[in-house]
């Protein structure tokens, strides 16, 4: 095609706008996911209202309505935008959250609380991807803003194609829960996909959160295709990579909690915190090393796919008295262990692998339009995951004296932190644009409700509390349009 006939706006896998000398060019972009959530298992039914049993009922929302604006310019530039309007979070959904604890200007007392409307509709904006990419050539970029971290596959798998609603609960809540990171990174492909690399330099408090103790995270992933120069191969896209992640928290500024273990749905299994003997609430923050290193591995042969990536995580922490975060610390402790999963998927009809690679976002949008429309490709695809969380956490292993209900404690609350995650996924992709999803996922936690396993699931939480209960389930379904 020349030059002269090409548009100047349109479709071509992508909306497109651009100037006549093609130097600035714009994709506006969006995602909508529309759901349906529901939980059961034991004590599912039994979980009050201001226990946070509203979020078990089943229920449809707005998961994402996420308007995005890429770009190219001078062609070495490209940029990316996007704004999450999803969520529809329910403001005071237990009843007990207080506007004010007094008039102003007035000490409060115990009738002097105001409270703020009960089950209010909440507006939720959120800023997700917000970067500026310079390509020197694909095999080196320079990436700078927030953007999804180059750690892990999973990581670093659009949500517009994963094959589960949500991201599994090895990686999504354990090997590196903030996903996203506000910084530097040098990435690149060589050799089109034969070596992918990223390194960064972030500020290692997650979205949107600005760094509040001067210190940055360095993170790395590094994967390969060892026979992808037989593109018509058998193994031409088996991909084997490793990421690793090295940083440090000052506890003279580092006030906010670790990061909770939650299931798809976001129910909350550990909440990183407790009551102490002294009915304190206890805050669990990290503090000094954070660090975690693991591998991936993908296999797709024919209409078949395996993933695999196993990732060992050692975070130090301390703990800290609701409302002194910032001035005192009780005790330095730890969370190590291993998160882990085995995604085993297949396409048994129609085209395969339609939903594309995992393990390239970020990458900026490109529109070539020279090259002629590949046909449409539709098809079904099934899957079967396997993921856990075999970790400890110790409150007070590296110092500080224990309190007779810090995990570690002698007689006291145990130290496990186990969970297995046990998928079933069947999604139908009307093009790479269109899915309708259903996930069926059990979260089994062994000696949940006792000094065994740190994690809770609804059985455990009732009055009287099931000594049983050891599973949660949840089934969902999605639609979901991307352009």
């Amino acid at each position: 095609m020349k030059e002269e006939q090409q548009p100047l706006a349109g479709w071509h896998g992508g909306f497109f706008l651009r100037d006549a000398n093609d130097n600035f060019r714009l994709y506006p972009k969006g995602r909508l996911n529309f759901d349906f959530a529901s939980s059961f298992g034991a004590g599912v039914s039994d979980v009050s209202a201001t226990g946070g049993g509203s979020a078990l009922k089943p229920r449809f929302f707005i998961r994402r309505a996420r308007l995005e604006v890429a770009g190219e310019f001078l062609k070495r530039f490209s940029f990316d935008v996007d704004v999450d309007f999803g969520g529809q979070g329910l403001g005071n959904a237990n009843g007990r959250t207080e506007n004010a604890a007094g008039p102003a200007g007035q000490p409060p007392t115990a009738d002097s609380a105001r409270f703020a409307p009960v089950e209010s509709t909440t507006a939720n904006a959120v800023l997700a991807d917000a970067w500026i990419n310079y390509s020197v050539m694909p095999a080196l970029n320079f990436l700078f803003g927030q953007h999804q971290a180059f750690f892990s596959m999973d990581n670093q798998t659009s949500d517009n194609s994963t094959t589960f609603m949500e991201r599994n609960i090895a990686t999504r809540s354990f090997a590196y829960p903030e996903g996203k990171d506000i910084g530097l990174t040098i990435w690149g492909d060589v050799a089109d996909r034969m070596v992918v690399y990223g390194v960064s330099v972030v500020g290692g408090d997650g979205q949107n959160r600005p760094g509040v103790d001067s210190q940055f995270d360095f993170i790395g992933r590094v994967a390969a295709r060892p026979f992808a120069s037989d593109k018509k191969g058998l193994l031409a896209k088996a991909q084997i990579g490793v990421s690793a992640r090295y940083g440090d928290r000052d506890q003279k500024y580092v006030g906010y909690d670790y990061a909770p273990i939650r299931t798809g749905q976001g129910y909350t299994l550990w909440g990183a915190g407790y009551t102490d003997s002294l009915k304190r609430p206890i805050h669990v923050i990290p503090s000094a090393t954070q660090a975690a290193i693991g591998g991936e591995l993908r296999l797709p042969i024919k209409m078949v796919e395996l993933r695999a990536e196993a990732y060992y995580v050692a975070n130090q922490t301390r703990e800290g008295v609701e409302g002194f975060q910032l001035t005192n610390t009780e005790r330095l402790g730890q969370v190590k262990g291993l998160g882990w999963y085995v995604q085993l998927s297949a396409w048994p009809v129609g085209d395969a692998f339609v939903s594309g690679d995992p393990g390239f976002s970020p990458r900026p949008t490109k529109v070539d339009l020279t090259k002629e429309l590949e046909k449409p490709k539709s098809g079904l695809e099934v899957a079967a995951l396997l993921a856990g969380i075999n970790a400890t956490y110790d409150g007070a292993s590296r110092g500080g004296g224990y309190d007779e209900k810090t995990p570690g404690a002698e007689g006291g609350p145990g130290t496990d932190l186990n969970v297995m995650q046990i998928g079933l996924a069947a999604n139908y992709w009307y093009t790479k644009n269109v899915r309708l999803g259903v996930n069926y996922s059990a979260y089994l936690t062994p000696g949940s409700g006792s000094s065994e396993n740190l994690l809770r699931v609804p059985g455990n939480t009732v009055t009287p509390a099931n000594p049983d209960a050891h599973a949660l389930h949840e089934l969902g379904a999605r639609v979901s349009m991307s352009f």
